[in-house]
């Protein structure tokens, strides 16, 4: 019994390995091993296109490493996530099933211009991120990734994940940065609400939509800086570089919603009582 289940592992195995044409892309990539954190188990690790935050793939649920990075993260800063309730907008692939099954509060949105704001359309719930129909301090977690650059108004969309978020809760996301430049706006709505764009078009694939989300925002150095100006919240900046899970310097970021007034944070300075009590501390 054990040599034929051996045998079905192996069998079955190659027959991904066949399917996914994994052959020429290690003949002309190379591949290495590692362990996956998204199907959990040892696996291999193999290039598909140059662009490493995207095409370094897991062999048996192909992911892809932005994916894992993001696991890795809430393992990691968050580790009773799966106790969580989380809002994830426009998920997809092998970490939407990821994150479904692993956590029993985890409400996937994706967004349908012709859909009511929060009914159910082919297993998500209809949400406009900027115009989201939860309620306030809802969610202890929300997850983008690969979302804010496609977004006509961020401003909007991030001062609700922060509405949305309980005092202390945290948006958990990744984009293409750009650290060496400031922010580029690569198109604009005119005044009817259409998209005219400044730039060359750049599009990015899109789960609901074959013909691709067009990229409005180039985010640079003051990324950061834009999320505390719009939202009041405090971001930090997570790189990961580990190639034993597939993983070559990928950026996660954490936007942390306060759980008390940053006001606070300063009075202590401020405070005779305080003043006099240090002045009493003995300098060692």
């Amino acid at each position: 019994m054990r040599a034929r289940n051996y045998y079905w592992l192996f069998r079955e195995r190659y027959r991904l390995i066949r399917e996914r044409s994994a052959f020429q892309h290690i003949l002309k990539r190379g591949a290495h091993r590692g362990f996956c954190p998204i199907c959990n188990q040892r696996t291999i690790f193999y290039k598909v296109g140059d662009v490493m935050r995207e095409h370094c793939v897991c062999l048996w649920c192909c992911s892809i490493p932005r994916w894992r990075a993001m696991v890795r993260v809430l393992n990691e800063h968050f580790p009773n996530w799966r106790n969580l309730r989380i809002h994830e907008s426009s998920p997809h692939g092998a970490i939407y099933d990821f994150l479904r099954r692993e956590c029993e509060n985890y409400i996937a949105s994706q967004f349908f211009p012709d859909q009511a704001p929060g009914s159910q359309y082919h297993g998500f719930r209809c949400e406009d991120l900027g115009k989201q129909s939860f309620p306030d301090a809802y969610f202890d977690l929300a997850i983008t990734q690969d979302v804010l650059e496609h977004l006509r108004d961020p401003m909007s969309a991030l001062r609700e994940i922060s509405r949305t978020l309980k005092p202390g809760g945290a948006h958990v996301f990744t984009v293409p940065w750009y650290p060496s430049q400031k922010t580029l706006i690569r198109a604009q709505m005119d005044d009817h609400g259409n998209v005219e764009s400044i730039e060359d078009p750049i599009y990015h694939g899109n789960p609901v939509d074959f013909s691709g989300a067009l990229v409005i925002t180039d985010w640079g150095d003051d990324l950061c800086d834009t999320i505390y100006a719009a939202a009041g919240m405090i971001t930090t900046i997570v790189e990961i570089h580990d190639t034993s899970m597939g993983i070559e310097s990928i950026e996660v970021f954490i936007s942390r919603k306060p759980d008390h007034d940053l006001e606070s944070l300063t009075v202590g300075w401020r405070q005779r009582e305080n003043r006099k009590a240090r002045s009493r501390t003995p300098h060692l």
